[in-house]
């Protein structure tokens, strides 16, 4: 009896897999690995953590013993992402304790690693080793272990060891509060100018970088020491002479208006105009006369006479306003003269607005550094740092040359660095990885054979990096792994670079729809790791059932011209929101694969098999719903009372948000008015 193609896709697709794996969790390289959506990352770690701990097969032939986990740090993106590693660590040594040896050797054989006694009593060891580790095995957020070396080296990063962490809604509370207490410390003529500008939420949102982003702190330095300097900081970013914001606008344009070059072709040329021009032309050129014959004071009042005259409402040159094409080519020196002085109009315009740029943003800078600076006073006071603190004063910390033996003890204490989701790590994170690890690459004589080399995993897909505005640079993906590269090979140690192709989430269809839209070379920009370099996906899930179906476009209907709404409707139009539209496509498609008759050995299609999901719930699901039951389609909404809407589950989610978040007091005082209280 032959084997089904989908079996055997399946056994190649999970032996690639397997390889991929197998290749990557080597526990004597370094190694750096693309991973795709679904290829099982956190498997990889586990496997890679365990290889890490148990005993190995060394050059010679004989068993070497494996790191101490104490000396093993993996570091994740997410708190969750931690937990749930930390939780299939534990499942997983709980297991192998009972684990009958006959079993125990599969997984170890699984995972490359030599069935002997001596193994499998490691392997049973290693659960209660991990237990007894103070604080447990070293999983965590990289905010959390920079948290902590900071909490072991204060007088290094001079800073109060007794510091807390700041929530995210307590620094927005502590932010608006400094922004009340300084601007209700200025004169009402300083503020009215920005308040008609900028709203308060976009001024907190820049007092907000000008204190987060290290590309910042010069300017805001600047304005601290010297905010005369600030307007001539700005001007020399937007290319303007030093001293253009301080000009006028008036004497700016008066000085504009003073003989420009094409005077007096233009006098000449619209005097034909008058002529032989059209009327509109005729009228726009006597105005544009009218302004020529102004002197020069009178000319800057009046620029938008001039401005409208050549320019039209969406600022382009006026291509038909004062020349038809039978004059434009009967007068080639006019049309190019017009031509010239509405591209000087352009630039005079951009020369206003760059200037007046250039004052908000000298007077924005002024009124946001102080902000920034009482902001951070205040924090410093109550011994409170924020998350992206806890990166730079880290940097700082590794990077300080007072401070090097901070890096000695460190180096003594870290064997193995794990990095997760590497595509989301900022250039400052990338940079504490960096440091931690560079004396992994020492060279020979460092390490003892038995010791085995120290490594660095980092485990990431260039292609998921959605986390810019937290800082992540996926440039930094590339440009670290060739760092990492050269590190490894400079000092003759094992380094990988291995790709999980193979999805265990999606099916072919979906797989295949992606590898086509990204073989374009225009769609490929930006997600593609590397140009040039086709995207390919494997699943092990073949012959499963799949499909993506592309639906057209819903067109808009715009407004019907000439009716007034406070006329009544005469006739029905029948006219349809696109959201309807797509409600009755839906609809219909649903009743027909519902009325089709079943293939042969399947159960017919009920309405309880199809599910359709929302983003949110809009104004399109009663739509759904009432097409549904136009086709006689009974509907079972989600609108039954969930277990979060019970009082006792409000209370007890109160009582855990209060535990986490002691600082928010109305959590607590709905606590201590709950019946849990009293």
């Amino acid at each position: 009896m032959s084997t089904p193609p989908s079996q055997n896709a399946l056994d190649a697709a999970i032996a690639q897999a397997n390889q991929q794996q197998a290749m990557a969790s080597d526990p004597t390289a370094s190694v750096f690995v693309s991973a795709s959506a679904g290829s099982g990352k956190t498997k990889l770690l586990i496997d890679r953590l365990l290889r890490l701990m148990l005993p190995r097969v060394g050059a010679d032939g004989a068993i070497v013993p494996g790191s101490d986990p104490a000396r093993i740090l993996c570091l994740t993106f997410t708190k969750a992402a931690a937990a749930e590693m930390a939780i299939r660590l534990q499942t997983r040594l709980g297991r192998w304790v009972t684990l009958p040896d006959t079993r125990l050797d599969a997984e170890l054989a699984a995972l490359s690693v030599p069935c002997t006694e001596q193994t499998r009593r490691k392997a049973r060891a290693l659960f209660a080793e991990v237990l007894d580790l103070p604080g447990g095995m070293r999983i965590g957020t990289i905010h959390a272990f920079c948290q902590s070396l900071l909490r072991r080296f204060p007088l290094e990063a001079s800073m109060n060891p007794h510091f807390t962490v700041m929530e995210e809604t307590d620094a927005a509370l502590a932010l608006q509060s400094c922004v009340e207490s300084v601007l209700g410390g200025q004169p009402q003529a300083t503020v009215a100018p920005l308040a008609g500008q900028i709203g308060l939420g976009d001024f907190m949102a820049l007092a907000g970088v000008l204190r987060r982003d290290p590309r910042a702190q010069a300017a805001r330095a600047l304005v601290s020491t010297q905010p005369e300097q600030a307007q001539a900081l700005l001007c020399r970013v937007l290319n303007l002479p030093a001293q253009a914001a301080q000009q006028t606008d008036e004497a700016f344009l008066h000085a504009a208006c003073i003989d420009f070059a094409d005077e007096s072709i233009l006098r000449s040329g619209l005097a034909v105009l008058l002529v032989e021009g059209s009327a509109t032309a005729k009228a726009n050129a006597q105005a544009l006369l009218d302004w020529l014959a102004l002197y020069p004071p009178e000319r800057a009042a009046q620029w938008s006479v001039w401005r409208n005259g050549l320019l039209t409402k969406d600022g382009k040159p006026r291509s038909r306003g004062l020349l038809s094409t039978k004059l434009a080519e009967k007068y080639t020196d006019l049309a190019d003269a017009l031509h010239r002085e509405a591209t000087r109009i352009l630039e005079v315009e951009e020369g206003l607005n760059a200037r007046q740029l250039a004052r908000l943003g000298a007077a924005l800078l002024t009124m946001a550094a102080p902000v920034a600076t009482l902001f951070d006073q205040r924090k410093a006071m109550q011994g409170q740092l924020e998350y992206d603190d806890l990166i730079h004063r880290t940097l700082s910390l590794l990077r300080t040359p007072g401070a090097a033996w901070v890096l000695y003890k460190l180096d003594g204490g870290i064997d193995h660095l794990l990095l997760d989701e590497v595509q989301d790590t900022s250039p400052q994170q990338w940079r504490i990885a960096g440091d931690l690890t560079e004396e992994f690459f020492a060279g020979a004589g460092t390490r003892t054979e038995e010791d085995g080399p120290r490594t660095v995993f980092a485990v990431g897909d260039y292609k998921q990096s959605i986390y810019a505005f937290q800082g992540a640079d996926p440039d930094e993906f590339r440009d670290w792994r060739a760092r990492f590269k050269q590190r490894a090979q400079g000092a003759n140690l094992p380094w990988r670079e291995p790709e999980l192709t193979v999805s265990f989430r999606s099916t072919a269809p979906v797989l295949q729809l992606v590898d086509a839209v990204f073989a374009d070379a225009q769609a490929a920009r930006g997600v593609a790791e590397e140009q040039g370099r086709p995207m390919r996906h494997i699943t092990a899930r073949p012959g499963q059932g799949g499909r993506v179906e592309l639906w057209p476009l819903a067109e808009v209907e715009g407004d019907e011209q000439g009716i007034s709404p406070w006329q009544p409707t005469a006739v029905n139009a029948t006219r349809q929101s696109p959201r309807q539209k797509l409600a009755d496509a839906l609809a219909s498609i649903i009743a027909r694969e519902l009325a089709a008759p079943a293939a042969l050995g399947q159960k017919p299609l009920t309405p309880g098999d199809v599910l359709v999901l929302v983003p949110r719930r809009s104004s399109f699901v009663p739509l759904l719903v009432r097409a549904l039951k136009g086709h006689n389609i009974p509907v079972a909404t989600l609108v039954r009372t969930g277990l979060a809407d019970q009082l006792v589950v409000q209370d007890l989610m109160a009582l855990c948000a209060a535990l986490l978040l002691p600082q928010d007091d109305l959590t607590l005082g709905c606590v201590l008015t709950s019946p849990l209280v009293g």
